[in-house]
């Protein structure tokens, strides 16, 4: 064998031959693989990009219906005194529990809490007290005028009987349908017209409440105080809880 054959098979020549290949390989596969790897990486912080905007989006949401629902407490959580002032009330006159809602006709989640308010009266006649308070959101278009008509009926003695009945036509709310509901609860229809406009003196209620509230800690609706303290659930299980407990 020719000796420049031999050097080439000479085992350290051909350890070092092997391995400049190989090094040689690995820098070809390296660049063919880092734009692949790039594009990778790429793809990945855009995803990663996507889910940050679709959780700030879910939070945004989630912050949004919280307002909506009246979860967010208020800043201080020490028993409230809560005046009745001219207010409509039902139920017991020494009651165990009281509960005070702020709320807004137009409200869907508002309408949710109308049949459990209404069963905890039924139920528990001698122990609960419903008072009432407006707060008519001004996202709301019949927010006001609905409140106005529930204070014309409540003027004849109706405000619940009116307010359960127009809950769950919460998305069909119109002069039409007020008239309607008091024509089926029996109200004199001349007075209810007359008294179910919205006048700078209704107006001036309906603000009496909406400050109140606020000064509370009230930010959206339903928002429901018992015995001065702010709701930790609206279930009827949960009220019920209370009365038998004798908080």
């Amino acid at each position: 064998m020719p000796q420049y054959f031999q050097r080439f098979f000479h085992p350290f020549f051909h350890r070092t031959f092997l391995g400049l290949i190989f090094c040689a390989m690995v820098l070809l596969l390296s660049q063919c693989a880092a734009p692949q790897r790039e594009n990778r990486i790429n793809k990945m912080e855009a995803k990663q990009d996507s889910i940050l905007k679709v959780l700030t989006s879910m939070q945004e949401k989630q912050d949004f219906m919280a307002m909506r629902m009246g979860w967010k407490p208020p800043s201080d959580t020490l028993p409230k005194v809560i005046p009745i002032g001219s207010s409509f009330s039902q139920g017991a006159e020494k009651p165990i529990l009281t509960i005070v809602e702020f709320s807004d006709l137009q409200c869907p989640y508002c309408a949710q809490t109308v049949p459990i308010l209404d069963s905890l009266v039924k139920v528990f006649p001698n122990q609960v007290k419903i008072i009432f308070k407006n707060f008519p959101l001004s996202f709301h278009p019949q927010g006001r005028p609905a409140a106005a008509a529930a204070i014309a009926a409540g003027k004849q003695g109706k405000f619940f009987e009116f307010r359960y009945k127009v809950a769950p036509q919460f998305r069909n709310l119109n002069d039409s349908l007020y008239l309607a509901v008091a024509k089926d609860l029996k109200l004199d229809l001349v007075r209810f017209k007359k008294e179910m406009a919205l006048t700078p003196e209704v107006n001036s209620l309906l603000e009496e409440d909406i400050a109140l509230g606020r000064n509370l800690g009230v930010e959206g609706t339903p928002t429901l105080f018992v015995n001065g303290r702010l709701a930790n659930d609206r279930s009827f299980e949960y009220f019920s809880q209370l009365i038998k407990s004798g908080k």
